[in-house]
């Protein structure tokens, strides 16, 4: 058993009450809202209301004070004598902020006859049935425009209050709103509001109807409708109305675990009417606030929170550590090496490269760091609830590894850092705008030091940290706060796979972040440190080649080590879930270790012993000289890495060509394979690759990168078919 209803009525108000209601802004006096009590009072029909002033109408309204009075209305047929109440609206869908409410209800009247209208036989009263049904129909109205006026709601409050108000109105449990997405509804809004964020297939719900009719759909018994019976889901009743607010189609839906007993009037179908007017101004009021936010709050390069956005949000982690008694911290940043970029490739590629630096520091952050973009290259972080600066200090090492993968644009590839100043709430400054400063003092000066690396500063200029100041910073070089190990893939030239990465150490400083790598630098000064330093790197590295074969990535990971030391070989080989790992492992060595034979001595020792445990070797950074191969020729080598300078000008000069084929010759003769380092060109690879070379590493294959963006890298490389 179904109706449907007749064509839907015109959008316009609410619908007539027993009392006027009058919407006007104070500072022009224009109407922006009537009810038809108040149409009928002063006469006012549609064509006339833009021109009418509220004091027009009734000129005790010039004194905008809210209060009640009464007052005398000279309308065409007689005196009115009315009590007025005036007050401030909120902000809702039917009011802007700042509009006045005039509630105008009739005391008494003196009304003239007018001859042609005058009637001989008294009018006969309505019968009490429809007076009742009148009656109930003005409460329903009123309490719906009591709900969308007075009240003032906006948002998803007032829409989820309409829904609220109509199953009230209808004598329905269930109201829910939801929006056309291809074959599927999405609630959005719902009471009980637990269904709001389903899914539901059209063909599947109360709605396909109405929307197959793009009109109102009413169902009285499901059990008698042999349609519905099936997807019923225990609703007995339900109403389902379409209509579009802008591109997009929506469908607001009604239902009742008992069967409605009698069918829905017109006035039923006037006041779902109604409904879907309040609900379409308050879904536009919504989406027109949020769009207003965005636009407010947001960076429309990149989506972050702009500068309003921060401060606003500086200004809450202040308030929170003075509260309890804690610290916040600021940190400005700005990207090096960025005027290169746009430089290279203009101020289009720049922001393609500005919105994936945004991108990538948004996702290191965790949940209580807050992001925003300043302008240009610079951005800001908010962090509210700072225990230490390990905590800050971390940061750089995220960011760094970030910023180390190459960003692309057109042919070209960018890898960038940052310059990042720290300042710490309330131990730099005592303000917000002090701290600001002191946060963007302190990022300048870590820019004056050359960049890449974090700087923290008071308002003085100095470092605070106990006894720690600007020159003793700098003489203690050996207040290292960790390392990290970035990877750069080896590319496999007959095959095009990557077979294997070379594990290189960044470091990363208390004052000055991540450092860019330095050759000759020493990251470990004493022989414990050497040895504290390949145990790390040997742990890490066999770790995470294990870590990537089970994600089904099985690559060689080559390192470097510094003090080759057996022990830190047994040491990783008593490591139960590491041992069966370390195959994948490949010791880079250097010529210039077999020049003094009793460290040659030492280190062909190391060798043999890692041999025998299954572990490989590179001899790396060879230069060409060829009297060196045949000293080594005896050792376990698997494969050979010719030098940057060697490869560069394999392309374009005869003698390196030549130099680098004589070294192919020989390596492959003692059964070495042979990779080609610092390859930064196609024309130098295909060289390479005339001339026999086994495998190329370089900026032309991939910078260095963080093991979990190389994951992503490799991934992206075999869902592109560039691998089996």
């Amino acid at each position: 058993m179904f109706e449907q209803s007749p064509p839907a009525p015109k959008r316009g108000v609410l619908g007539d009450v027993s009392v006027a209601l009058l919407v006007f802004d104070p500072s022009t006096g224009a109407i922006s809202y009537v009810n038809a009590a108040a149409s009928a009072l002063f006469d006012l029909r549609d064509d006339r209301l833009p021109e009418t002033r509220v004091t027009d109408l009734l000129p005790d309204l010039a004194n905008l004070t809210p209060r009640t009075f009464a007052t005398i209305f000279h309308a065409r047929r007689g005196e009115r004598r009315l009590e007025v109440r005036l007050e401030h609206l909120k902000g809702g869908s039917f009011a802007r902020v700042g509009a006045m409410l005039a509630t105008i209800e009739l005391i008494a009247s003196t009304v003239t006859a007018e001859p042609e209208l005058r009637r001989d036989a008294p009018e006969e009263p309505a019968p009490e049935s429809d007076v009742v049904a009148e009656s109930q129909r003005g409460d329903r109205m009123e309490s719906l425009w009591n709900l969308v006026v007075r009240r003032g709601l906006a948002g998803s409050e007032h829409v989820r209050a309409i829904l609220l108000e109509g199953t009230r109105g209808l004598a329905m449990e269930n109201a829910s709103l939801a929006r056309v997405e291809g074959e599927e509804l999405v609630v959005d809004f719902a009471e009980p509001i637990e269904a709001a964020g389903t899914r539901a297939a059209i063909d599947r719900s109360f709605a396909r109807a109405a929307l197959r009719r793009s009109g109102t759909f009413a169902v009285l018994d499901t059990e008698r409708d042999r349609e519905y019976a099936t997807t019923a889901m225990g609703m007995r009743s339900f109403l389902s109305a379409a209509f579009r607010i802008g591109d997009n189609r929506w469908v607001l839906t009604f239902s009742s675990v008992r069967p409605r007993e009698s069918p829905f009037g017109d006035e039923d179908w006037r006041y779902v009417g109604d409904i879907i007017e309040a609900l379409s101004r308050g879904i536009e009021r919504r989406e027109s606030d949020a769009k207003i936010e965005r636009l407010a709050y947001s960076d429309a390069l990149t989506s972050l929170p702009n500068r309003v956005a921060l401060l606003a949000r500086l200004d809450e982690a202040i308030a929170e550590a003075d509260a309890l008694g804690g610290s916040a911290a600021v940190l400005f940043l700005d990207i090096d090496g960025f005027k290169g970029v746009n430089d290279t490739v203009g101020h289009r590629g720049g922001d393609t490269v500005l919105a994936e630096v945004a991108d990538r520091l948004r996702g290191t952050l965790r949940r209580e760091e807050y992001i925003g973009r300043l302008g240009g290259d610079e951005f800001a972080i908010v962090m509210p609830r700072v225990a230490s600066r390990t905590e800050i200090e971390s940061i750089a090492q995220r960011i760094g590894g970030v910023l180390t993968f190459p960003f692309g644009v057109d042919d070209y590839r960018f890898s960038l850092s940052a310059s990042i100043g720290v300042a710490i709430y309330p131990d730099d400054a005592a303000s917000r705008d002090d701290l600001l400063a002191c946060a963007d003092a302190a990022m300048y000066a870590a820019k004056d030091d050359g960049g890449s690396r974090i700087r923290f500063r008071d308002a003085t200029g100095g470092f605070e940290n106990g006894s720690i100041t600007a020159a003793s910073a700098r003489s203690n070089e050996q207040r290292e706060a960790g390392y990290l190990l970035c990877y750069q893939p080896i590319l496999e030239l007959a095959s095009g796979r990557i077979t294997a990465v070379e594990a290189l150490i960044r470091r990363i400083h208390p004052l000055h972040g991540l450092l860019a790598p330095e050759r000759g630098w020493s990251i470990a000064r004493d022989e414990a440190g050497r040895r504290a330093l390949d145990r790390w790197v040997l742990h890490e590295a066999t770790a995470q080649g294990r870590a990537w074969a089970a994600a089904g990535i099985p690559v060689r990971i080559d390192v470097n080590l510094a003090a080759f030391d057996v022990r830190e070989i047994d040491a990783l080989l008593e490591d139960a879930d590491l041992a069966e790992d370390v195959r994948r492992l490949r010791i880079e060595l250097a010529p210039e270790q077999f020049v003094e034979p009793e460290q040659a001595a030492r280190v062909v020792e190391f060798v043999q012993y890692c041999a025998s445990k299954g572990i490989g070797f590179a001899l790396d950074g060879f230069d060409g000289g060829l009297g060196t191969l045949a000293t080594l020729s005896n050792l376990p080598i698997d494969a050979i890495k010719l030098d940057r300078p060697l490869i560069e000008g394999v392309g374009s000069s005869s003698t390196s060509r030549a130099i680098v084929q004589g070294t192919i010759i020989v390596a492959k003769s003692l059964g070495w394979s042979v990779i080609a380092k610092g390859v930064e060109s196609s024309a130098q690879q295909e060289s390479l690759v005339s001339l026999g070379c086994d495998g190329v590493q370089g900026f032309f294959v991939a910078h260095p990168m963080t093991a979990v963006d190389l994951g992503t890298w490799l991934r992206e490389r075999r869902y592109a078919g560039r691998e089996a």
